[in-house]
């Protein structure tokens, strides 16, 4: 009886050690399955990333034509009406100091106006 106690008692730590039954999903697959997976994953993030780009692309190519547009209809009715460039340069400067969040200066949009109020041709 002496020699069952110890083949049995042997046994249970074998037991102990194997392996669980239930693994993981990611344990199941190997190396490959799992590189192809994360190739495919990769692909479509990429797919939509593109898609995302072009749409943003064509808002901002609208948002040019509309002010390329918006210049030329003003620049036509600064020519034909003229402009007081002074009041123009001090109401951008009282917008960019009280309704922008951003702090900045207002020298930019004072560039833009005088180009659009030039007299002289553009481009």
């Amino acid at each position: 009886m002496a020699i069952r106690k110890k083949v049995s008692a042997a046994t249970k730590p074998d037991s102990e050690k194997s392996p669980p039954k239930q693994r993981t999903a990611v344990a199941e697959k190997n190396s490959e399955e799992l590189v192809v997976e994360n190739f495919a994953a990769m692909s479509q993030v990429m797919t939509s990333m593109t898609e995302t780009l072009d749409m943003l692309v064509k808002k901002v190519e609208s948002m040019a034509c509309h002010i390329i547009a918006t210049e030329e209809v003003l620049s036509e009715i600064v020519a034909d009406n003229g402009l007081n460039i002074v009041r123009v340069n001090a109401r951008i400067r009282a917008k960019f100091s009280t309704e922008t969040d951003i702090i900045s200066d207002a020298s930019r949009a004072i560039d833009v106006a005088a180009a659009i109020a030039s007299p002289l041709p553009r481009r």
